[in-house]
């Protein structure tokens, strides 16, 4: 454990700044994420409407990283954090205060582009300004840094109603002001996040050196096409995934409260799954090494499917726990190494792009389906959505590992972390 702080502490100093301005952003985050829809519930609205808004804020994110690779490629990675860091805390600030509906659609759709920003940067500053030797374990680290945020985000959204009313009297603890005013607070948290971003000295004064890549720029029309198809695979795999997550996350916290779960329970069961999440998720580069990183995508995709489906005919608080905390703790695990190995496959003009625009599918699928399963859920409940969110799991898994194991870069071997390493040392005769 000594020598792994060591190996963080060795990141260089705009590195370190990054993970604490994401300590600060995520809890904001976090608070928000737990009583936004609880607010929506207090102003009177169902899911059908919460999946509209949904709808309409992750079609933005989806724009937002459409132009992402475009902006980070003009301005570089720092400006566009900064700035959409800015539109990210003036959206949870607003939204706070909306109770008319086409207020609520518009502060969305501007939340939106915030997220993308927020959420879609990370790959793009840890490849321009990290050692390519520390990128999987700066990735890992990233990643866990989040779900711990969001952990004490979680934490504080479910707390901070009744301390509100504590406080306040003549606050209730659950009405609509507590989830206003836990929303205010938790924006004002994540502004801390300013500070670190201001701190930081190479990133925000200077362009990144060109950065470390396995693979050149292509030069001829068959190097174009493979960089094309590797895209076009990778951006695939997230849409075909966020078919079935926009169909149940956006609802999750809703989903536990039918099973008889309050405000303070919710948060703490999303608290443990970030925290779950949080530890488990350094452990990626390990698991990518041990296994492989299309088998450890693999499984660990598939790791989610039967707790899902198991939920249908028993729909236990209990299962719904667990199913969430593995959940959050896969992803933790499995995106980093997803992100590491299409950051080797990828020369550096697309990589740059890549990342946005996986988001951008991501979030229009993922509001497309949010959208439909709202309706699905006022008419017949959540099991449609619990089918949706195993099939299409298991579908992107499997697309994402038989096309990469053939991919040229994997069979030749120059990706030597995408397949399990096999000892060739025979065994010492006997004596």
């Amino acid at each position: 454990m000594r020598s792994y702080f060591a190996s963080i502490r060795a990141f260089n100093r705009d590195i370190r700044l990054f993970l604490i301005y994401n300590l600060f952003a995520n809890v904001g985050f976090g608070v928000f994420q737990l009583v936004y829809n609880l607010y929506l519930l207090k102003l009177n609205m169902r899911e059908d409407d919460i999946g509209a808004f949904s709808a309409v804020q992750t079609v933005c994110m989806g724009f937002g990283g459409i132009s992402l690779g475009f902006l980070v490629n003009r301005f570089g990675s720092w400006r566009c954090i900064a700035g959409g860091f800015t539109v990210f805390l003036l959206a949870s600030g607003g939204i706070a205060f909306a109770e008319i509906r086409w207020q609520i659609y518009v502060l969305s759709a501007v939340y939106g582009v915030g997220l993308a920003f927020l959420f879609n940067t990370t790959m793009p500053f840890l490849l321009e300004w990290g050692e390519r030797r520390q990128r999987a374990l700066a990735t890992a680290v990233s990643f866990s840094l989040i779900s711990f945020s969001v952990t004490v985000g979680s934490l504080m959204g479910g707390l901070l109603p009744s301390a509100i009313d504590t406080v306040v009297s003549t606050i209730g603890d659950g009405s609509l002001e507590a989830y206003r005013w836990t929303m205010v607070l938790g924006t004002l948290v994540a502004a801390l996040g300013f500070i670190p971003i201001a701190l930081m000295t190479n990133a925000r004064t200077n362009r990144a050196p060109v950065a470390e890549a396995l693979v050149a720029e292509p030069t001829n029309a068959t190097e174009r096409k493979q960089v094309r198809v590797d895209m076009i695979v990778f951006i695939l795999i997230g849409g075909l995934m966020s078919l079935g997550v926009g169909m149940v996350i956006p609802f999750y916290n809703v989903y536990l409260t039918t099973l008889g779960a309050n405000e303070r329970q919710v948060g703490f069961v999303f608290a443990f799954g970030s925290a779950v999440a949080a530890v488990i998720g350094l452990s990626a580069p390990t698991v990518a090494r041990r296994l492989g990183a299309l088998n450890a995508v693999f499984y660990l995709r598939f790791a989610i499917i039967p707790l899902y489906l198991i939920l249908i005919p028993f729909p236990f608080l209990g299962l719904a726990i667990v199913a969430h905390a593995m959940r959050q703790t896969t992803i933790s695990v499995s995106w980093p190494i997803e992100s590491t190995f299409i950051g080797e496959v990828l020369p550096p003009k697309a990589r740059s792009s890549v990342y946005g625009l996986r988001s951008a599918a991501w979030n229009l699928c993922s509001a497309l389906a949010a959208f439909i399963a709202g309706k699905i859920i006022v008419r017949t409940g959540y099991d449609w959505t619990f089918v949706s969110i195993a099939f299409f799991t298991g579908l992107s898994a499997i697309v994402f590992t038989l096309y990469y194991r053939r991919h040229p870069l994997v069979r030749d071997g120059l990706i030597t972390t995408a397949l399990r390493q096999v000892s060739t040392r025979r065994p010492a005769p006997l004596q």
